[in-house]
């Protein structure tokens, strides 16, 4: 796995990585990770997995995370 690509927004900070299978994307907030992996057979190139990035997906990744910071605060970090 290597990184092919890593950028930072307001929310989170996003990583691209190659594998032989699949591009990896990671985003990361403060404690907590999300991953989703896309295919090579349908987006061969890093521009291809950002352009699958649309502000809905995007919108709803930012969602999780508070979702998971809520559960993180709750549980763990009393």
């Amino acid at each position: 796995m290597r990184i092919v690509e890593t950028w930072s927004t307001k929310q989170f900070k996003t990583t691209i990585y190659a594998m032989e299978r699949w591009h990896y994307v990671e985003f990361e907030a403060g404690p907590m990770k999300q991953g989703f992996k896309f295919m090579k057979d349908t987006h061969p190139a890093p521009a291809d997995v950002k352009s699958a990035l649309s502000a809905e997906f995007l919108d709803g990744v930012y969602t999780i995370f508070n979702q998971m910071y809520v559960n993180f605060k709750d549980h763990i970090g009393k």
